[in-house]
């Protein structure tokens, strides 16, 4: 056992773990570079391997505090070196497991008290009508390269639901490709937050689109349902209730009545639910396939797809979510072993204990140039009685209560702001903490009169 001890805390093991830290950490800079963070984060940052290579760092560092006898007073730079990595090792851990990263939206004159995780979940309601039981699941990170999975189990009321990944694609777009014997497809376009969506229903399918159900020549229409159907070679929409839309290619505004089956107006704006809809267009012969598009640099955090398998019971079924980190599409539902199932992969909301309101944003830009120079956003924290002021820019941060908000970036539209938010009060204090014993370590080492250069010094004298 003393033999085992001795290699584990051996010289040879430390300097292998530090090769092995030192050269992941060499490689995922070069992944993240070409992959993206959240690839590196999955393959390497936040692997389970990784976790464990800095845990045996960190148990190797405390047994040569014990085998070398680092506590006399001779040894105490030494021994601050060994210390210092190990509480930055153990503050590294309550970030981890512990902190919280977020980003934030406020629009200039409004007040927020909402963010939104960096990390992405799958989150899932399900319901068998007597009860509804909402799901989250751990932290997801879906890595370019593969090496990707999804295994979650949900109970409710006796009735399992397993959720299991069949494949993750970044940067998804869906594609329509001719084919002689495809399906007939709806193309429903939806405006959100100035971002086009592109959506297709299936002939003889019902999809639920941001909160609006839509039944295609689909059996079993309910009464809150958009129904669209062919008759006699022209296609027909009933509404659930007046609509009011606005035809791009007539150039009138007028509205669908309730509960009739009316000419379908192609390329027509409508607002159902307070959600901008155009039905663009009925393609025939088509196949539907969800492609990875290439990478464009201008695009910060293009949206993935996921393909799951859901199973419950003696049913399963397939079922694709588009989202990601810092996406929060509405949610997608199916059926399956009398259970109603909401799904959502996407950050989740987090909620502030006080809200902040964005009095004005202001972005400078170079003389003579559109480019960006610098961006203002003055606040108000609002919290029961209590207001403050105060201007976030570049490298002036608000501390607050614990949170830390930086400047990110700004809506397209210049009209407000996005905040980075961190929320990892005790992580950032331990690990600054072993920062300034690990500073204190190297100062010492250089005057200590037991160290090579307090010998140095000695000699010289």
């Amino acid at each position: 056992m003393t033999h085992l001890l001795y290699i584990i805390f051996s010289n040879r093991i430390s300097g292998l773990l530090l090769l092995v830290f030192a050269t992941a950490m060499g490689i995922a800079t070069f992944i993240e570079n070409d992959y993206g963070t959240e690839t590196a984060k999955a393959l390497i940052y936040n692997a389970k391997w990784f976790e464990i290579l800095i845990l045996f760092l960190g148990i190797n560092f405390l047994g040569n505090i014990a085998k070398y006898n680092l506590f006399s007073w001779d040894k105490a730079p030494v021994f601050l070196f060994h210390i210092a990595f190990i509480i930055i090792i153990l503050g590294a851990g309550i970030t981890k497991y512990r902190g919280q990263e977020a980003l934030m939206t406020i629009k200039e004159n409004e007040s927020s008290n909402r963010m939104i995780s960096i990390d992405s979940y799958l989150q899932l309601t399900a319901s068998n009508g007597a009860i509804t039981q909402s799901f989250l699941s751990t932290p997801l990170l879906m890595s370019e390269l593969g090496f990707n999975h999804i295994n979650e189990t949900f109970d409710l009321d006796k009735k399992q639901i397993k959720i299991e990944l069949k494949k993750y694609i970044p940067r998804a777009q869906y594609r329509l490709k001719d084919t002689t014997k495809g399906k007939t497809y709806l193309h429903i376009v939806i405006a959100d937050d100035d971002q086009r969506r592109d959506f297709f229903i299936k002939r003889g399918t019902r999809e639920t689109i941001y909160g609006i159900p839509i039944a295609f020549d689909a059996s079993g229409k309910s009464k809150k349902d958009i129904f669209i159907t062919e008759k006699n070679n022209e296609w027909l929409a009933s509404f659930p209730k007046e609509t009011d839309y606005f035809s791009m290619l007539l150039n009138k505004a007028s509205s669908y009545p309730k509960d009739s089956l009316v000419p379908i107006q192609f390329k027509a704006l409508s607002t159902i639910n307070n959600t901008p809809i155009v039905f663009k267009e009925i393609t025939e012969n088509k196949y539907l396939e969800i492609i990875s598009t290439e990478k464009n640099p201008s695009e910060k955090n293009p949206e993935s797809a996921i393909i799951l398998t859901i199973r419950s019971g003696e049913e399963n079924k397939e079922i694709t979510l588009f989202g990601g980190r810092g996406y929060m599409n509405p949610f997608s539902t199916t059926f399956i072993n009398d259970l109603h199932i909401s799904l959502r992969y996407g950050s989740k909301p987090i909620q502030l204990p006080f809200s902040l309101y964005l009095k004005d944003f202001t972005l400078e830009r170079y003389p003579g140039s559109d480019s960006p120079s610098a961006f203002y956003s003055d606040l108000q924290i609002q919290e029961k009685n209590k207001l403050s002021n105060y201007t976030i820019f570049m490298n002036n941060v608000l501390d607050y209560r614990g949170y830390r908000f930086f400047q990110s970036a700004y809506l397209p539209d210049e009209s407000g702001t996005i905040l980075s938010v961190n929320n990892d009060y005790w992580g950032t204090l331990v690990t600054y903490i072993g920062y300034g014993l690990l500073g204190l370590g190297m100062l010492l080492s250089l005057i200590w009169k037991s160290s090579h250069f307090g010998f140095l010094l000695k000699t010289l004298k």
